[in-house]
């Protein structure tokens, strides 16, 4: 039996239009709570399964949003992945589906084909970069687009990402009140750093200026975003003499390699030396020995904040403008104590 006259079997069914069971399904128009249980009531009896895409398509809206993020050989990080799940459930919440859309090597031309085609009717965006061609690219070609993160002018975007001034600020004063007055930030590669990465640049610049604010002794290191790297870069930070004495870090993956480094050579962690980060989460930090201080990006709501945004507006509705810089609160753990005379 063709789905054309299955439809049909339901609309006699139920005693109504086909047309009244596509608005039925795709809440284009206001139809009865009575009606629409009647339509329902005849689906199920008769088993009929619409075509969801097919139906998106016909009403001019699929719901349906991607978000694009990146990933290698070690596939998407549990940190990106919070990001992830705030904006699926912000997206659930609103009525729209979110699909995941890993790429590589920055790949967006699927992702534009199925724009076009009327299966998507927006993307997100992870790991922005201050200069992005993509988000150029989706506006010239008309495609709703929303950031977690922010290009270096964002003023016309739609966007949500971490208010880096004050949380590199926050960890900042937090070892100056423990008394150090020479700290060391850990970042992640110069290639990140070279490629325009707004995370990494934002974060590096605002340490650099805030230290100079508060006359603060600030070097800068760079690891890959491993904890064998970190472990490496921590071994040698060690072997330093006169080295800083407070560390703060936006390489959440380097870090705890660093700990473990800089113990195997004979710091002790926070008699030695104290460590801030600015990128891990909870889990995360209380599973380091000793466990991190932190001050955790709330990824959940930045996430949800970049795709609320984006459907108000495809969808015009009427709801709070959501917040676009998100802090994080300082969580104190047993890598901070007080400087070492």
């Amino acid at each position: 039996m063709s789905k054309a006259t299955k439809r049909s079997e339901v609309a006699k069914a139920a005693g109504v239009a086909e047309s009244t069971i596509s608005y039925a399904l795709s809440g284009s128009r206001p139809i009865s709570d009575e009606t629409k249980k009647r339509i329902f009531k005849a689906m199920k009896e008769l088993d009929y399964k619409p075509n969801a895409v097919a139906a998106a398509l016909r009403s001019g809206s699929s719901k349906m949003l991607a978000l694009v993020f990146g990933v290698d050989d070690h596939g998407i990080s549990q940190g990106d992945m919070t990001y992830v799940l705030g904006a699926a459930d912000a997206a659930r919440n609103l009525g729209y589906h979110l699909i995941l859309w890993p790429v590589r090597d920055r790949e967006i031309d699927s992702v534009i084909a199925q724009a076009h085609s009327g299966l998507l009717d927006g993307v997100i965006l992870m790991e922005v970069r201050l200069n992005d061609s993509r988000v150029k690219l989706f506006k010239k070609l008309g495609i709703p687009v929303a950031l977690i993160g922010r290009t270096a002018k964002p003023e016309n975007d739609i966007y949500a990402d971490r208010d880096f001034d004050s949380a590199v600020r926050m960890a900042i004063e937090e070892l100056i009140r423990l008394g150090h007055k020479k700290i060391a930030y850990l970042s992640t590669s110069t290639q990140q750093a070279d490629e325009g990465f707004g995370a990494i640049v934002r974060a590096e610049t605002v340490a650099l200026e805030v230290a100079k604010e508060l006359n603060i002794d600030l070097s800068i290191l760079h690891a890959e975003m491993s904890a064998d790297a970190g472990m490496v870069v921590g071994r040698d930070f060690a072997k330093v003499s006169k080295r800083p004495t407070g560390i703060v870090s936006i390489n959440s993956e380097a870090i705890a390699g660093f700990s473990r480094g800089v113990q195997r050579e004979g710091l002790r962690i926070p008699r030695d030396l104290s460590i801030v980060c600015i990128d891990s989460n909870s889990v995360e930090a209380l599973a380091q020995e000793p466990s991190l201080t932190t001050i955790s990006p709330p990824a959940t709501s930045i996430g949800g904040a970049a795709a609320t945004a984006l459907i108000k507006k495809l969808a015009q509705m009427d709801i709070p403008d959501p917040e676009k810089l998100w802090c994080g609160f300082l969580e104190v753990r047993e890598s901070t104590g007080k400087a070492p005379k």
